[in-house]
């Protein structure tokens, strides 16, 4: 997967759930503070997202700050591959 894969996944995975983001505001949406996923689906998206990638996320990424927004977790998952 390349970024610009990776923001598409993110742009249709919000949009299905009512969250229309694209651009700039794509990349800072922050999933976690914005209140607007709850836990089940951050889940399901996390685990959609290793399943497109390829990769696992480490529990010490999942908790990481930076990986709440759309640009960080995308970061962390292009430096994984």
């Amino acid at each position: 997967m390349n970024k610009e894969q990776l923001l598409l996944f993110f742009s249709e995975f919000l949009m299905v759930r009512g969250i229309e983001c694209s651009g700039e505001r794509l990349l800072c949406f922050n999933f976690v503070a914005s209140g607007l996923l709850d836990s089940f689906e951050i889940l399901s998206m996390i685990m959609e997202l290793e399943l497109a990638s390829g990769i696992k996320l480490t529990p010490l990424q999942l908790v990481d700050e930076k990986n709440a927004t759309v640009s960080g977790l995308v970061s962390t998952i292009l430096e994984s591959l």
